[in-house]
């Protein structure tokens, strides 16, 4: 049997508020809508990724023999597309940064092309 309200249930309805439209969120505390916040994309091409790579960073990659390098470019190689989310790119990137195939100065230069991209 459900319960009947009482004094201690709170109504709000905010179907009648013009503000209330979709995409909005509710700030109860301040009784304000405001814009959604916009997810952020994290998929980027894989002509993408070498389009922010210098010539010599990806020569350098293509080339390598270390097998962390090698093993990366094999996957990045057989991707559908590359998401800056996946651990496993963090752990590419990282060894392509701790391999000396791009510099660690660039990295977040990279990373935030790449973020960029990405939202674009």
């Amino acid at each position: 049997m459900p319960v009947p309200p009482d004094d201690s249930w709170t109504f709000i309805d905010v179907t009648d508020r013009p503000e209330a439209t979709v995409g909005m969120t509710y700030d109860a505390a301040t009784d304000t809508f405001s814009p959604a916040p916009v997810p952020q994309k994290t998929r980027v091409t894989k002509s993408q990724v070498v389009s922010v790579l210098t010539p010599q960073e990806w020569a350098n990659a293509n080339s390598s023999t270390d097998a962390d390098v090698v093993w990366g470019m094999a996957q990045f190689n057989l991707a559908d597309y590359v998401d800056l989310a996946d651990p496993r790119f963090n752990q590419i990137f990282a060894a392509l940064v701790g391999k000396g195939i791009i510099a660690a100065d660039r990295s977040a230069q990279i990373l935030s092309d790449l973020q960029a991209l990405a939202n674009s």
